[in-house]
């Protein structure tokens, strides 16, 4: 059943799909991002607090904004094909 609404649907229908999908994906890896930021927090309020594990984690989050920040692009640019196109 659900095969054959992928085949019925419109390609308007399936941009707003995967937008919507985009959509949260990024809410997800926000998430991800706030929750890493406070086990950072929590790391660094530690008496002698674990660097290695600080250092990992920072750059952790900064690999998930980089790629938060490529998902808005491509959310934006899907966004936009939908409002001229749809």
């Amino acid at each position: 059943m659900a095969a054959e609404a992928v085949r019925t649907e419109s390609p308007c229908a399936m941009m707003r799909r995967a937008a919507d999908m985009a959509r949260d994906d990024i809410t997800r890896r926000e998430k991800e991002i706030t929750r890493l930021e406070r086990e950072i927090t929590d790391l660094q309020g530690q008496p002698d607090p674990d660097q290695a594990a600080i250092a990992a984690l920072e750059q952790r989050v900064a690999s998930l904004r980089d790629q938060l920040e490529q998902e808005r692009l491509s959310l934006d640019t899907l966004e936009q094909v939908i409002t001229e196109n749809c």
